[in-house]
């Protein structure tokens, strides 16, 4: 086996897995801290990679500075969305429900809006597509290192806000002892809905990162289940730095199992460490400590 192959297949899985635990961590903060197992996230993800798409189709703006619309989009649905479930009284079982018919409604849409064809941002108006540099025998794609990146700044940043700040306090507060919280002046309700827009939002700005190098097709989503799923369980629910390490480890290990026995042993490897975290770490590889 060819060693610089094996390499770049680490590093680009590594890259890669910094998005998958961007995509990851909007529904691990929703599972872990408000208690709702949200699939729409999902197409959060998905309308959040579309709308970009039309934008910069349609307008000829740098498909990055389309999340100047498409975040705050993102974050203004998460929290309605969250308002609905607060005034319903959804529980974890009901979200789940719940939110399998939004995935499918939303899906439908899209699939309506955009059809069910491939859809792709010409390089014309997309300067990301295709462009890489190289350091030494491996080639990094920037939009993956701009993946990355973001995803790392996002995930240690919500670890600090979550344990810093009085909002991180405050979430943790309701999510071990809603009732006392509420005793002391916090707003139980106020403070799951900025949460959950601010979930929405990451999988928003996802959705915007993967319309830079992917083309587009309503179907898509449902093969992201068995991507965020794994990283989720594997990192912890509320978790943040231990789904970015999920990402990555979820990343490398289906990019060198694809060079090493194929491309449909990706998905194995994936499914497999899954299972082993569910048996052996149900509550996740890495440490609760800073988690919610």
């Amino acid at each position: 086996m060819n060693a610089d192959l094996l390499t770049q297949a680490a590093v680009s899985g590594a890259l890669i897995g910094g998005l998958y635990a961007l995509m990851s961590l909007g529904l691990s903060l929703s599972w872990g801290a408000l208690e709702n197992i949200n699939l729409a996230h999902f197409m959060f993800i998905l309308f959040g990679a579309y709308v970009t798409y039309q934008l910069t189709s349609s307008a000829g703006i740098d498909p990055l500075l389309a999340a100047l619309i498409v975040v705050p989009l993102g974050f203004a649905a998460g929290g309605l969305l969250q308002i609905f479930f607060e005034w319903a009284k959804v529980d974890e079982f009901k979200s789940l429900i719940i939110s399998f018919g939004l995935f499918i409604i939303l899906q439908s849409l899209a699939r309506t809006i955009w059809s069910a064809d491939f859809r792709s941002l010409d390089q014309s108006i997309n300067p990301y597509v295709g462009s890489s540099f190289t350091v030494g025998s491996v080639s990094l794609q920037i939009p993956l290192v701009i993946a990355f990146v973001a995803a790392a700044l996002i995930a240690f940043g919500t670890q600090a806000v979550m344990g810093r700040t009085f909002f991180g306090k405050a979430v943790r507060a309701v999510v071990h002892d809603p009732d006392t919280a509420q005793a002391f002046g916090v707003d139980h309700r106020r403070v799951g809905v900025l949460l959950a827009a601010i979930a929405s939002a990451y999988s928003a700005l996802a959705g915007v990162l993967i319309a830079t190098f992917q083309s587009l097709s309503p179907t898509m989503a449902v093969g992201w289940f068995g991507i965020v799923f794994p990283v989720v369980i594997l990192g912890g629910l509320g978790n943040a730095v231990g789904n970015f390490l999920a990402g990555i480890i979820i990343g490398v290990a289906a990019g060198v199992a694809a060079v090493i026995w194929g491309p449909l042993s990706a998905s194995l490897v994936t499914f497999s460490i899954m299972v082993l975290a569910l048996l052996f770490r149900p509550e996740g590889l890495f440490t609760r400590k800073a988690a919610i």
